[in-house]
């Protein structure tokens, strides 16, 4: 690493399972960490889709056969990856 450029640091993981929801600190940890989780599944997405845009504007009137591996790969993502929040999460955890 070359000197002058500050290191990542990546925010701890932490789950609903695993936290006291008495204690503010943990429960705030645990919502922001569930979100960013979110926002990565969602530009994931984003990728994805800007790929398929970027085939079929390339292959033109063949993109539905060159591109049909993305095509099937953004559709699989798309129930799954998601923004939900972290509410609905945190009011249906049988732990609480």
């Amino acid at each position: 690493m070359t000197e002058g450029r500050p290191k990542f640091q990546h925010a701890p993981e932490v789950s609903f399972d695993e936290i006291d929801y008495r204690n503010p600190q943990d429960l705030k940890a645990a919502q922001e960490s569930m979100l960013k989780e979110q926002f990565v599944r969602v530009e994931m997405v984003k990728m994805v889709r800007k790929a398929l845009e970027t085939c079929f504007k390339v292959n033109g009137p063949n993109g539905y056969e060159e591109c049909r591996n993305l095509a099937d790969k953004y559709m699989d993502m798309l129930p799954d990856y998601r923004a939900q929040g972290y509410l609905g999460y945190q009011r249906n955890d049988p732990t609480k």
